[in-house]
């Protein structure tokens, strides 16, 4: 089980397509319903927990958010634009083995990120890189691809290897709020992806691709991406007046439930509105989903694109990964695609997060590429969850 916990709305930037609208002064959780909340998913099994926001480090105790979690033994992702950090903070950080910051760059140079994220961001986020890669945090990069940045995403990746990045993450933008003003389309999709692999193939010396003991045996994209959607069963996210959503991207949807956090009770009884959800689903799906053999435990994939696209629950997947890959496969030569497709897997298969039944379109290893970057976190294949 994955948790995000939105410490606060709270941002003192204003990017382009992002979902957080509030001002610097926004709601935030106190300190003990946060460590209430910690405790309570961490006895339903939950490993990892990514401390976002807003911005994580306008509130005044995230230190004591992360020691508590990095305590109770939980592997922590902070999302950050990195703008708030110092040398005294970066400090404080580098006790934390089991975590890693994780900061927002949208283009390779001061025109492309600054378009999205502001004047002057650009040098600032750089330096905050350099002097985190500098005092040996593990660090890497999100990347919101848009129609605006999806031809600069080579430069961004050629970027983090310059800078001794470990991970860098490309994923499209969630069209919800003001990410509805992107133009974000099934060939979007394809073109990152395809951009993606290229690049793992070209740079095969600097990309970590971990492979299972029987690196030989066959390969299957279908286990990618045939998996019920995890919101509110694996995933949950907690927003700063303490509401649990299935997941952030769909929370506004007037048929997608949402709990206000008590205990550890409150998980299970979204995750059974969740399970009521689906019940009748894949016997709904229309398009190709309902024609589509992997209807039965795929569920016609993953909510928040559907969403996002503006289409019903019930209605086809307006962006399929697995027929995406598919084709995009007979592009490269069939060894490469294999090797890449068995370490995907493995990160899968290899995560405390695991589960043969449910799945994260938007968190899969797919977007991800982890760098031979040597550090306390790499010695574990936690690192790839």
């Amino acid at each position: 089980m994955a948790l995000d916990v939105y410490l606060t709305n709270a941002c003192n930037l204003r990017c382009k397509f992002c979902f957080n609208l509030d001002r610097e002064d926004a709601p935030r959780i106190p300190l003990n319903d946060i460590q209430a909340i910690l405790e309570s998913a961490y006895a339903l099994h939950n490993r990892y927990v990514s401390i976002t926001g807003g911005e994580p480090f306008l509130y005044k105790e995230i230190f004591e958010v992360l020691d508590f979690a990095h305590d109770l033994g939980y592997w922590i992702s902070i999302l950050s634009h990195g703008g708030l950090l110092d040398q005294a903070r970066i400090d404080r950080l580098k006790k934390y083995w089991r975590a890693r910051i994780r900061i927002s760059l949208d283009g390779p140079n001061r025109e492309s990120h600054d378009l999205l994220r502001g004047d002057g961001t650009f040098d600032n986020t750089i330096s905050k890189i350099d002097l985190l890669v500098k005092s040996g945090v593990n660090v890497g990069i999100g990347v919101t691809v848009s129609e605006n940045n999806l031809g600069a995403v080579e430069d961004i990746l050629n970027l983090c290897i310059d800078k001794g990045i470990a991970f860098v993450r490309c994923v499209p933008v969630a069209r919800v709020k003001k990410g509805k003003a992107a133009h974000v389309t099934s060939s979007l999709h394809e073109e990152l992806l395809e951009t993606v692999i290229g690049f793992t193939i070209k740079n095969k010396d600097y990309v970590d691709l971990p492979q299972p003991d029987n690196a030989r045996g066959p390969v299957s994209i279908d286990a990618l991406t045939t998996r019920r959607c995890m919101a509110g069963k694996n995933f949950f996210g907690i927003t700063p007046d303490k509401k649990i959503v299935p997941c952030p991207l769909i929370a506004d949807h007037p048929d997608i439930p949402t709990v206000y956090f008590e205990n550890k009770n409150s998980f299970v009884q979204i995750g059974r509105r969740m399970d009521s959800l689906f019940a009748d689903m894949k016997d709904r799906l229309g398009g190709i989903c309902g024609t589509c053999d992997f209807r039965e435990v795929c569920y016609g994939g993953c909510l928040a694109e559907k969403i996002s696209f503006d289409r019903p629950l019930s209605d086809e997947q307006p962006v399929c990964t697995k027929l995406i890959l598919e084709r995009i496969q007979g592009r490269f030569e069939q060894s490469d695609i294999d090797h890449i497709v068995r370490s995907w897997v493995w990160q899968i298969q290899n995560s405390l997060e695991s589960s043969t039944t449910h799945a994260c379109m938007r968190q899969a290893p797919y977007w991800n590429l982890n760098f031979k970057v040597h550090d306390r976190w790499s010695e574990s294949a936690l690192r790839f969850s």
